[in-house]
């Protein structure tokens, strides 16, 4: 392989200090199906790897430099678009490109890696001798790009860091962030990647169950890129704006709760809204679909759970409220950490991050959420002060 190793060390021993970029480099192969996967720093003038999975003995290492104007990863600097091969001999854009015949690969993805502020670092690359069907699936794709997203923001907090506190890393105040994501990109990602694996779609009925685990595992991605970022000071991204039909998205999120807990009585009491509220409706959804799914799980078969509104001059709010709901008195405090499940040794641990996420969405509108337990009826109310225009 045409490379050299490169003199710069500063972004290869920044990388190699954050356990969890070597995690996340390992779950991109196993979602893509690529055997090398890479972060790699472009600039204008040099592709620098800084962190490799190689599962093929490939034989790229970090330091590793490529002649830039042989890499796909350079037209990704000048475009910011990402690059998406599965096969290159039926590509028509990139079939005749030096690149596959140089590096002698048949797939290949490169993803642009940027910081919270915008600036390009580089690119998520990968590849592999053989085609990669799983690349034609979109939520593959944007698993990936989450995946991208939360290199951003690891890289950018230890850059952070580093220029606030130079010398050796300090780990006590990181090494719960650490443990959990670790979590999240060996453990609790490997559920739907073995499913994936195992229900390979073959038939219409598999490729059903396929599509709804690589759904899944697109949004757990997305779930930790949004967890990094709250947990490293930049919160959730949000973008309020003036939207109609809320009632009937909220509505909608019932029909679908309802189906998988046949057994329970969902119900709503929605008030009529103007014609449009301000507030970002699709973070607002996962915030409500966070605190439904929560208490229907905790609803013995026969429950009930109601989602409630009400609005005022200054506030809309919603309330999912249960008679039913089985929670203990003393664990409600917690409810909105991000605390590591296991159902049973068989299991793999789970970060839940549903509750932890929907506070932070509503702390994001300017609002709260908080949750109750009155004589056994169990409550949640989410605040939007900001949401009438």
């Amino acid at each position: 392989m045409p490379s050299q190793l490169s003199s710069t060390v500063e972004s290869i021993e920044l990388l190699a200090s954050l356990d969890s970029v070597a995690a996340l480099l390992r779950v991109v192969c196993d979602v893509s199906g690529l055997g090398v996967a890479t972060v790699a720093e472009v600039t204008e003038q040099r592709w620098i790897a800084c962190a490799v999975e190689d599962r093929i003995a490939f034989g790229l290492q970090p330091g590793a430099e490529l002649d830039l104007e042989s890499t796909l990863c350079n037209h990704v600097r000048s475009s910011h678009d990402a690059v998406i091969i599965s096969d290159v001999t039926q590509n028509p854009t990139y079939c005749d490109h030096p690149a596959p015949g140089l590096y002698g690969w048949k797939s290949y993805l490169s993803v642009p890696v940027f910081r919270p502020n915008g600036t390009f670092f580089g690119t998520l690359c990968a590849f592999d001798p053989q085609p990669a069907p799983l690349l034609e699936q979109r939520p593959v794709i944007a698993t990936l790009d989450g995946f991208a997203s939360l290199l951003g923001e690891l890289l950018a907090r230890e850059e952070q860091r580093r220029e606030e506190s130079p010398g050796p890393r300090g780990d006590l105040d990181l090494t719960p962030l650490r443990e959990q994501l670790l979590v999240l990109l060996e453990e609790d990602l490997q559920h739907p990647l073995q499913a994936l694996a195992k229900d390979a779609p073959v038939d219409a009925s598999q490729a059903q169950r396929w599509q709804t685990e690589a759904r899944r595992l697109a949004e757990r991605s997305a779930a930790a890129a949004d967890f990094v970022r709250v947990r490293l000071g930049h919160g959730l991204p949000l973008k309020p704006a003036l939207v109609a039909g809320a009632n009937e998205r909220l509505l909608d999120l019932l029909v679908r709760l309802q189906t998988r807990f046949p057994d329970h009585t969902l119900g709503s009491e929605l008030p009529e809204l103007p014609a449009a509220l301000r507030l970002d409706l699709p973070r607002l959804l996962q915030a409500v679909e966070a605190l439904l799914e929560w208490v229907a799980s905790r609803n013995p078969a026969g429950g009930t759970l109601l989602l409630r509104g009400v609005l005022d001059e200054r506030c809309y709010r919603l309330a999912v409220e249960s008679r039913t709901a089985v929670v203990e008195p003393a664990t409600l405090n917690q409810v909105f950490q991000p605390l590591l499940t296991q159902a049973d040794s068989e299991q793999p641990a789970r970060l839940d991050l549903g509750l932890y996420l929907a506070q932070e969405i509503a702390r994001g509108h300017g609002g709260s959420l908080v949750a109750r337990l009155e004589a056994g009826h169990l409550r949640f109310l989410l605040t939007l002060p900001t949401a009438l225009d």
